[in-house]
C-alpha cells in the first residue's frame, strides 16, 4: 500500500500540475494535455487519499477498492498499450509505467483478500 501510495502521489502531481513536461518525458505530443490532469486527480484521489487512509486505519473495503482500482488501471494501460495508443516516442517508460501498475496491483491483493483480515488462531 505505500508504494502504491508514493507512485500515486509521484505520478499525480507530475500528471496535475506538469502534463507538458510529462509529455516532454515521454517525448509524447502534447495534443490533449486535459485527460492527464483528470489522471492525476483521480491519481490523487483514489489512490493517494485511499492509500493513506487504508494505512491509518486497514479494512477490508478500501483494501478491494485501491486494490480493483490499482487492477482497472494497469489494465487499461496495458491495453492502450497493445493498441498503440500512446503517442510516446519514449516508449521504454510507458512499458515501466504499466509494470509497476502491475507490481502495485499484485502487491495489494492480500488487503482484498479476508484471509488477510482474519488470522487463523492456533486451537493447541
Amino acid at each position: 500500500m505505500m508504494v502504491n501510495l508514493w507512485a500515486s502521489l509521484a505520478y499525480g502531481l507530475v500528471l496535475i500540475l506538469a502534463p507538458d513536461l510529462f509529455c516532454d518525458i515521454l517525448q509524447a505530443e502534447a495534443v490533449n494535455t486535459a485527460w492527464l490532469r483528470t489522471i492525476g486527480a483521480a491519481l490523487l484521489g483514489t489512490n493517494v487519499l485511499g492509500s493513506w487512509l487504508w494505512l491509518k486505519n486497514p479494512g477490508l473495503d478500501m483494501g478491494r477498492v485501491q486494490t480493483t482500482t490499482a487492477g482497472l488501471e494497469a489494465a487499461a494501460m496495458g491495453v492502450s498499450l497493445l493498441l498503440g495508443e500512446f503517442t510516446a516516442e519514449n516508449i521504454w517508460m510507458v512499458h515501466a509505467s504499466v509494470i509497476l501498475a502491475l507490481i502495485v496491483t499484485i502487491g495489494l491483493l492480500p488487503t482484498a483478500m479476508v484471509e488477510s483480515y482474519n488470522p487463523k488462531t492456533d486451537s493447541t
